[in-house]
């Protein structure tokens, strides 16, 4: 038996028994308000009663039709009802195992199971249609069309591959770092982005020590956005160890938006190419601008946004989608969303040669 919905309170929980015992472990266990016993009831009939000790907790049970079948079991959501209803039924038989061992049983095919597994941790609308599609086995017929062979078996082979890219991020997300001297904006910049205050904003240089963190989503990708401390000269040993931190965050970071105060003069630096993976964000631009965006950039496009007034930030949330994710999977599409299922088709790729 597993328990199929999430940890923690709810006000329902679903607990799935299967295998070749199943209806009669419930059955055992299981006193019905009224009627027939639970093994005499036609499947997909739910049927209202009790399971636990004592008198129990008020529970729904339905026979399974299907594969794997089985019988579901509805119980009140709180941690207590659960722990009743599953010693009631582990007393009888049944052993608790975790959710995947179910979705394994479920479901036609590795791929597919994971698919179900990441699908409930999906955080976008987005990313959970994708898995969706995998979960249906859009990944396991390209596959399988890709290895029945066809001229062009390595050129959608690639692409196949190259399409993990964005499926290896679709539970975890990107990691996208606002860097920046002290008192650019960044912290602002972040609290806009994320939609709420999550990071403290200040006059004083330096307010930021630590690395902090917002999940959102751009254009439906998630996204998990750094706000660091400002990097400077600091003689103060906690914001120098913010700097640092800031520094690593950066190497680490998928994408950085390097933010620059708009409203003061550059300062030595300021004008160096951004670097690969850098977006550059001049901000405070409801404040008079005493530099032009051309300066620093060069070819590269600056974002010209203001925190205060929301102006551009619809423009960099696209930007930010576009820098994650260039070319996106098309709708329908095989999508890698696994690593080992990443390095599972390179070795599938090495056999084909070149």
């Amino acid at each position: 038996m597993a328990v199929l919905t999430p940890a923690g309170r709810g006000a329902v929980a679903v607990a799935r028994v299967w295998g070749p015992d199943a209806l009669a472990t419930v059955d055992a266990a299981f006193r019905p308000m009224r009627g027939k016993p639970l093994a005499e009831t036609p499947p997909m009939r739910p049927r209202l009663g009790r399971l636990g000790a004592g008198l129990g907790d008020e529970v729904v049970v339905v026979i399974l039709d299907g594969e794997p079948g089985g019988v579901e079991v509805q119980c009140h959501g709180g941690s207590a009802a659960i722990e009743m209803v599953l010693r009631a039924l582990a007393d009888g038989g049944a052993r608790l195992v975790e959710p995947s061992a179910f979705l394994r049983a479920a479901t036609p095919t590795e791929t597919s199971a994971e698919a179900w597994e990441d699908l409930a941790r999906a955080r976008t609308l987005r990313a959970a249609e994708i898995l969706l599609e995998q979960a249906q086995g859009a990944l396991d017929r390209e596959v399988e069309s890709i290895a029945n062979g066809g001229p062009d078996s390595t050129s959608r082979l690639d692409a196949l591959i190259d399409r993990g890219r964005v499926g290896v991020r679709l539970v975890e997300g990107w990691r996208v770092v606002i860097a920046g001297r002290p008192n650019a904006g960044k912290s602002r910049l972040l609290n806009a982005l994320a939609g709420y205050e999550r990071a403290i904003v200040a006059p004083t240089p330096g307010t930021t020590r630590d690395a902090v963190t917002a999940r959102t989503a751009f254009d439906g990708w998630p996204v998990e956005l750094v706000d660091t401390a400002g990097v400077r000269l600091a003689e103060d040993v906690v914001e120098r160890s913010g700097v640092e931190r800031a520094l690593r965050e950066r190497a680490r970071a998928d994408l950085t938006l390097l933010v620059l105060d708009r409203s003061r003069p550059l300062e030595p630096g300021d004008e160096a190419s951004p670097g690969p993976s850098t977006l550059i964000v001049a901000s405070k631009a409801d404040l008079p601008a005493a530099w032009d965006p051309a300066e620093v950039s060069g070819a590269t496009a600056s974002l010209v946004v203001s925190a205060e007034t929301g102006e551009g930030l619809e423009a960099l949330g696209t930007a930010i989608a576009r820098a994650l994710a260039p070319e996106p999977p098309p709708p329908g599409a095989g999508v890698p969303f696994r690593r080992g299922q990443v390095d599972r088709l390179i070795r599938m790729r090495a056999s084909l040669g070149p």
